[in-house]
């Protein structure tokens, strides 16, 4: 199975990580190394002499920062944990959408930047979906959005959330814009998914649905019927942009 886009991403920034900390072991080793080639040199005559005593000492000490940087890059950055998370919703959700009938098109890179989480295309229409891992409460009123994280001891605090409504606008009309220079004229259904199950999702009048995993099914009821013709035609077209 090919690596989605955001799995990419979460890759290239793991491997920039552990490259910062072998860097920073590296330096560290060198440091010391040289300090310890100082004293070896001088031998106890070291002490009587300020220089290469002050330039050991400082070689010790740059070494230690050395090595603290590469604790520090050993320990996943915070935008790591947030791609990780993403990715992890974004798997959670592929396994619940192969489960439903049509084409499904993952990570579609868009023309004018940004990518669609994942697309469905099947006799119900056409739907892009913007997947979020995010848990703990969360609110959204027409396009605005809040988020409350609960702590282990109960606390909460103002969670990131951003605007994933207007983000699922702006690439269904992206994508609906694509088609258009196609002679393709389809209506892109956006469509907020909360991926975390102990998610509490609370809508009112939001601009696009927002929906947990589970109410897919609900959702595609209500949807209007195109043919299975164009659904081929439709996923041909769109598959041009992941290739």
């Amino acid at each position: 199975m090919s690596k989605s886009y955001p799995e990419e991403q979460l890759r290239n920034i793991k491997r920039k990580r552990r490259l910062n900390a072998l860097k920073s072991a590296f330096a560290g080793v060198i440091a010391w190394l040289v300090a310890a080639s100082f004293i070896v040199y001088y031998g106890t005559n070291i002490i009587k002499n300020t220089t290469p005593l002050v330039v050991a000492l400082a070689l010790v000490v740059i070494g230690i920062i050395f090595f603290v940087l590469m604790f520090h890059f050993l320990a996943p950055s915070t935008e790591e944990l947030k791609f990780n998370s993403g990715v992890e919703g974004e798997k959670t959700f592929k396994k619940y959408l192969s489960k439903v009938d049509g084409y499904k098109i993952y990570s579609v890179p868009l023309p004018h930047g940004g990518d669609i989480d994942a697309l469905l295309i099947n006799q119900k229409g056409v739907f892009a979906f913007e997947v979020k891992n995010y848990s703990g409460i969360i609110k959204c009123d027409g396009d605005n959005w809040t988020r409350t994280k609960i702590g282990r001891g109960g606390g909460r605090y103002e969670g990131y959330v951003g605007a994933p409504s207007e983000e699922a606008k702006r690439h269904a009309h992206d994508l609906n814009q694509y088609l258009r220079r196609r002679g393709i004229e389809i209506e892109i259904v956006p469509v907020v998914v909360i991926a975390a199950q102990d998610a509490q999702l609370y809508c009112d009048n939001c601009s696009v649905p927002v929906i947990k995993m589970h109410e897919l099914k609900k959702l595609l009821k209500r949807r209007r019927y195109i043919s299975s013709k164009e659904c081929k035609i439709i996923s041909r077209e769109i598959a041009k942009l992941t290739s």
